[in-house]
């Protein structure tokens, strides 16, 4: 999605708005059909004024009676009105619902394509930023260029009409005004250029200044900023950015300036000359009438209207395909992780065996390397070591968020790679250290996704299990509470150890073969902490449960520990061999249960 390409090129703009059309042909066929028949008739109007103004002025001109003369001006009001009524018909009723149609469309893919791609696209600055503008902006150029080609269809048609009524009056003034037309077409074309430009020096700026805006704005800042000096910092930043915003508009303020002052000067020469020169016609050499002057002049300035909004539509498709480029190369990535084609047995065990790892653009460093480790069905494992480790690296591996550089994990003898990608994540339930309670029902959040009444005992029972029991019964809508305010101010705003319950209810809930709890008691007190524990070890009984702490109060009861320390597993065992070891596990066991008896 970052690769460089010639995207200025005719050839590569053309492409990637033919495909645009085509991805809402995809959704709305019928809006494709409309946005053309809509350009056809529009432009056929646009000389139906002027075709109505001549036959009216050659019935007065030949003498025609009164009869024919509003004959005609009433079979042209019978025509607006009935142009008029299916102009509103379309714009008032169909276009609105149909849009409303390949907005649903539209985004339904992208939110599909996102969770499609791999975790390590957000890795890559270049195309995560590409990513974000996607899909903030698949939607609206989608109609732009539905609504610009609509509009091109409607100004070709109408300037070809016109063009053969002014050649059909005076060829000279004909040509004038194309001569000067294609002069505008250059113009445009470098402003469109300057442009691009501009957008590429400006957009990184005004993200950053977005950036600010959003931490002193936003909930989850509001603490640290009132309590660090930091707000100093960023109004600093802020400064800084807005004076290099300012040197962008600078340099290209004088570049718009000229090229602006330019176009005008040829607009006014293409509207001015050609009306003097079939003025001079009329008056002087007497070889054009004044029924054709008035159809001259008022072609003139349809025609010029037209041909300047000709050059701005085509221009804008110059300007859609460079960013139509973005949402195609995003549509069309493929993920790096292929899911294999063997369906997932029941697990009776997972196997590590070299595996080395390293994140995308940071490859110098090992997250993980040359790790082994064996887990069994039912067994309760337990990752220690402090942050920075790889802990949390290797459970994204074992659900297969990334691959491995080298080595290979075995899922009952097998290369996870065999199997199939939903069904391997579907044997897996995890909490993650970073995980998230959406703006749902309490029942919803539980349920991972939709929820039905005879979920209903499944989701409390979840709950209970997570020690979320005593909470719920306080709630005022049970499972029905809305969790969060941001679509509802009756919302319930849950605490930081009461969040985590339902997260880790959420595991419960999905009854998976192995669970991955990434520091499931970090945001409760000891008491809760035990408490939890206590409900794990009875849920999880039969089931492979991997722990993931620098608490070892977590771990002290799990079959076999693994300390990790800079990517590699420097020592493994059960506690008790592990402090019999007097090592690194032991000493900060030790430290951690000092810290608890102090603070006692």
């Amino acid at each position: 999605m970052s690769e460089k390409k010639n995207r200025t090129s005719p050839k590569n703009v053309l492409k990637n708005n033919l495909w645009m059309i085509g991805f809402v042909w995809k959704y709305t066929p019928g809006y494709v059909i409309w946005i053309v028949l809509e350009g056809i008739l529009w432009g056929i109007n646009n000389s139906v004024g002027i075709i109505y103004t001549k036959n009216l002025l050659d019935a007065l001109g030949d003498g025609a009676a009164f009869r024919k003369a509003a004959g005609v001006i009433l079979t042209y009001a019978v025509y607006l009105l009935l142009f008029h009524v299916w102009h509103y018909w379309y714009w008032n009723y169909y276009h609105a619902v149909v849009r409303e149609k390949l907005h649903l469309g539209i985004h339904k893919d992208l939110f599909r394509q996102a969770v499609r791609l791999d975790i390590s696209r957000y890795d890559d600055p270049v195309f995560y930023n590409d990513f974000v503008w996607a899909m903030d902006q698949a939607y609206s150029r989608a109609a732009g260029v539905m609504e610009d080609t609509g509009k091109l269809i409607n100004r070709t048609v109408a300037s070809f009409t016109l063009t053969g009524v002014l050649f059909s009056v005076d060829a000279a003034t004909a040509v004038i005004i194309l001569g000067l037309a294609g002069l505008r077409v250059y113009l445009t074309s470098r402003s469109n250029r300057m442009y691009l430009q501009y957008s590429e020096s400006i957009n990184p700026l005004e993200r950053k200044t977005q950036y600010i805006n959003r931490v002193f704005r936003l909930q989850d800042y509001a603490k640290e900023m009132r309590v660090t000096r930091v707000s100093e910092n960023l109004l600093h930043e802020l400064d800084d950015n807005t004076e290099k915003i300012k040197e962008v508009e600078r340099t290209f303020g004088q570049k718009r300036l000229t090229l602006d002052t330019l176009h005008d000067v040829l607009h006014a020469l293409g509207t001015g000359a050609p009306l003097l020169l079939i003025l001079y016609k009329v008056m002087i050499t007497g070889t054009v009438g004044l029924g054709g002057f008035a159809i001259a002049m008022n072609g003139i300035w349809t025609m010029s209207w037209l041909i300047g909004d000709l050059i701005n539509r085509i221009m804008k498709y110059h300007e859609h395909g460079i960013f139509v480029e973005k949402i195609r190369c995003f549509m069309e990535c493929e993920p790096q992780i292929q899911s294999g084609e063997q369906s997932v047995p029941p697990m009776e065990s997972m196997t590590l065996r070299g595996l080395t790892f390293s994140y995308p653009g940071k490859e110098s460093v090992h997250a993980l390397e040359d790790v082994n480790l064996d887990i069994r069905r039912g067994e309760k494992i337990a990752i220690v070591g402090y942050n920075g480790a790889g802990k949390t690296t290797l459970t994204k591996l074992l659900m297969r968020l990334y691959d491995p550089d080298s080595g290979e994990i075995l899922y009952n003898g097998k290369n996870i790679r065999e199997y199939k990608l939903d069904e391997l994540r579907g044997r897996v339930a995890a909490v993650f250290q970073d995980y998230r309670i959406f703006a749902a029902s309490l029942a919803e959040n539980v349920a991972g996704g939709v929820y039905t009444e005879d979920m209903e005992e499944k989701v409390r029972g979840a709950l209970e299990k997570s020690t979320f029991g005593d909470k719920l019964q306080k709630l005022p809508d049970g499972l029905d509470t809305p969790l969060t305010r941001e679509f509802d101010n009756s919302g319930t705003q849950l605490s930081g150890g009461e969040q985590q319950k339902v997260a880790i209810a959420r595991a419960f809930f999905k009854d998976a073969d192995l669970i991955i709890l990434d520091e499931p008691s970090s945001a409760l007190d000891p008491d809760a902490e035990y408490a939890l524990n206590q409900a794990i070890a009875s849920y999880a009984n039969q089931k492979t449960v991997i722990f993931i702490s620098h608490r070892l109060s977590t771990t002290r009861h799990a079959d076999r520990i693994y300390m990790f320390e800079e990517g590699k597993i420097i020592e493994s065992g059960s506690h008790e061999e592990l402090m019999a070891l007097d090592g690194k596990y032991a000493y900060m066991f030790n430290l951690q249960a000092e810290k608890y008896q102090t603070a006692s």
